[in-house]
């Protein structure tokens, strides 16, 4: 009898660790252990561009409407943002509704912690989604984006980045669900919804939107959908795209003397603090032919932080260089060698899952195209959290090539990559931000 017991308990303690809700909810509350006491303790003079991004939030909380381009410039340095795009400072601004001019800072950034939420979720649910014959890999992506420590720090400071990735998130989540069980007109609303609410949110998510269009083009007429089907879908989600976002474009466009995007705005506030030669502006980044923009790129996205000075134990980057090889040596293994390995799936399946993959590799390729771009147009430099709009995307293909070099190799990757994670979100905090 007691043995029976003893089953009976050890069986009910399995079901509920591979419950999927109880799953969700401890990620939860490692997300949240692991952001708030930098929300706490990071000063402001440590978060980059906070101020100015407070200066946005704080107005909207006051005022409840949109600075106009008299406003901005009129404000100076400090509101060098306010010609951006502004819907990203949503969740900011509602909680900053509660708090005074003393608690609104930090409120402001608790909005920041509640944006980025909707990515663990997303995280969760494609993992289940592309992992369906591996619980380990799909509860591992999700965490790979619990720990990953560039990410706590920017969804721990007011910012719009947090919302931004969370918007892109979900939407790679409806894309990778339409490309396996086709696009609904449910679905295709409301990915219209929030794409432009991500084009009212940071510029750099819409350079995902090119790859996630590979995706609709996939779930509709590579899945043999008739053409007027399809188009009525496509048409409906770019309708509501630009129900959404094209106002703000036109309003900007009146507001700030033709610039449409308001980065010109942003750029000629900025630019009267840098320092010039021969007349010349001088601009705080390498140029993109050099190496030191790719090596800044790749340290801001794994973990740089403070005003972007404050570096991880330089070895560490050798070791997340390391791991970023095998995951490419694993792909290379498996594109030379697939022909080779057995596969009893249905060839629409096979279908679904390379569509799949090719998509979450367009992500972070669009994404990198458009900060180059970006950098050659002297807009801004090389920023790996710029990265983050597929973050999700770059995990998975980073998750899927360790396992292609052998599951045994894949779990012990997978496992130290996330303690190495874990050490550096946790030490990097307790060297340079512990509580005073």
């Amino acid at each position: 009898m007691t043995d029976a017991v003893t089953s009976d308990g050890n069986r009910s303690q399995q079901s509920l660790w591979q419950n999927a809700k109880f799953q969700l909810a401890l990620l939860m509350a490692l997300y949240l252990v692991l952001r708030l006491p930098w929300m706490l303790t990071l000063p402001l003079t440590e978060a980059p561009d906070e101020g100015n991004h407070f200066w946005v939030c704080q107005f909207l909380t006051t005022h409840l409407r949109l600075p106009t381009g008299a406003e901005v410039l009129l404000a100076g340095g400090p509101a060098e943002y306010g010609s951006l795009p502004q819907f990203g400072y949503i969740p900011n601004v509602i909680c900053a509704l509660f708090g005074n001019q003393i608690t609104m800072p930090v409120l402001s950034r608790l909005g920041s912690v509640i944006a980025g939420l909707p990515t663990l979720v997303a995280a969760f649910a494609i993992g289940k989604e592309i992992f369906l014959s591996s619980s380990f890999m799909a509860l591992a992506l999700p965490l790979l984006t619990v720990v990953h420590p560039q990410l706590i720090f920017t969804q721990s400071y007011t910012n719009t980045d947090a919302t931004t990735v969370s918007l892109a998130s979900v939407s790679i989540y409806l894309i990778i669900r339409a490309i396996k069980n086709g696009l609904t007109m449910k679905a295709a609303l409301t990915l219209g919804f929030l794409l432009g609410w991500m084009a009212l949110s940071k510029h750099t998510g819409l350079s995902i939107v090119p790859a996630l269009a590979v995706g609709v083009f996939a779930s509709t007429f590579g899945r043999g959908e008739g053409t007027s089907s399809a188009l009525k879908k496509i048409a409906a989600a770019a309708a509501v795209f630009a129900a959404t976002c094209a106002w703000w474009f036109v309003r900007n466009y009146f507001e700030f003397s033709g610039d449409i995007l308001g980065s010109r705005t942003m750029y000629e506030t900025w630019s009267k603090i840098l320092p010039r030669k021969d007349g010349m502006i001088v601009h705080p980044w390498p140029q993109v032919h050099q190496f030191g923009w790719w090596r800044y790129v790749f340290f801001d996205f794994f973990g740089l932080f403070g005003y972007m000075n404050r570096y991880v134990y330089r070895p560490a980057y050798i070791v997340y260089l390391l791991y970023v090889l095998s995951s490419v040596a694993g792909w290379a293994r498996f594109i030379k060698f697939k022909s080779q390995a057995p596969d009893l799936r249905s060839m629409e399946e096979k279908k679904q899952e390379r569509l799949v993959w090719i998509v979450f590799a367009l992500c972070p390729l669009f994404n990198l195209a458009a900060m180059i771009t970006a950098t050659l147009l002297k807009i801004t430099g090389p920023h790996g959290r710029y990265l983050f709009p597929s973050i999700i995307p770059i995990d998975a293909l980073l998750l899927a090539g360790f396992f292609k070099l052998g599951d045994k190799f894949g779990k012990w990757a997978t496992i130290s990559l996330l303690a190495l994670d874990l050490a550096v979100s946790v030490g990097s905090w307790l060297v340079y931000y512990p509580p005073r």
